[in-house]
């Protein structure tokens, strides 16, 4: 019986949901796979039909990334569930690594994360700002794989989101009541990861690069870049932390990291 789903959070018709699906199929432990869509088309129908994968329609009258999201944690069956961005790759130990750490935490973790590699243009990234800034973040975890004092679970989201969103595994066990929040259209994530450092349970962070994350005009990162969605969102969340002054001081010096994530 499986321990783990993935659950692939698929829209339009993106080119690279074959080379995702892909990397799914090849994992070594096998987990349960399902592509669940707000948005059903004929496109991600035969992607479902073609890979044997179950297909799940979200038929909720609201929009919006977090509906996506709370659904397809919804519809998965196993405690541990990973939202899969469709334009990304995962590494063949993923699930393995996720399953393994989960099992040493003995139920007391409640999302899993790991580091990650940049694709751009078809061509790993390694050293854009936004990378650095997070690694500088997630310094508590050199010392440790696992944080669960809420104190050290804030200090790590108090000053960006270091957080890859792909690469989190949560346990829904373990999140009790948990949504993803419809107030952000962007940093939801973020806001995510803010409001579960707040409960009892652990971070689990994997220092291996697990996940293969895109970066593209298409991606919806890029689209809310362009629009500065994302700056405001994240400027509401620091000013929230921190309060109005040091919460914009911070914004500002933040936002600069994202302008790698631009594609020209």
């Amino acid at each position: 019986m499986h321990t783990h789903t993935f659950v692939i959070s698929a829209y339009k018709e993106s080119q690279y949901l074959d080379s995702c699906i892909q990397s799914l199929l090849c994992q070594q432990v096998k987990s349960n796979l399902v592509i669940a869509t707000s948005t059903p088309n004929e496109f991600i129908a035969q992607k479902a039909q073609q890979y044997g994968l179950s297909y799940m329609l979200n038929k909720s009258l609201e929009a919006g990334i977090a509906i996506d999201w709370n659904f397809a944690l919804e519809v998965a069956q196993t405690n541990l569930v990973t939202i899969v961005h469709q334009d990304d790759i995962y590494e063949d130990d993923y699930a393995l690594k996720m399953v393994n750490a989960f099992e040493k935490s003995k139920g007391n973790a409640l999302i899993a994360f790991s580091n990650y590699r940049e694709i751009l243009d078809n061509r790993f990234r390694s050293n854009s700002l936004n990378f650095m800034v997070k690694k500088i973040l997630l310094a508590p975890f050199f010392f440790t794989h696992s944080i669960s004092s809420v104190f050290f679970k804030k200090f790590i989201l108090s000053f960006g989101d270091p957080i890859c969103c792909p690469s989190v595994t949560f346990n829904k066990a373990a999140l009790k009541d948990f949504k993803f929040s419809s107030d952000f259209k962007c940093a939801l994530d973020w806001y995510a990861w803010y409001q579960l450092s707040q409960s009892e349970g652990a971070f689990l962070f994997i220092n291996k690069k697990l996940v293969q994350h895109r970066i593209h005009n298409e991606s919806a990162t890029t689209a809310n870049l362009d629009t500065g969605v994302r700056q405001q969102e994240e400027r509401k969340i620091l000013n929230m932390i921190w309060g109005i002054t040091i919460g914009n001081f911070i914004s500002r010096l933040y936002s600069l990291g994202h302008k790698s994530n631009l594609v020209n």
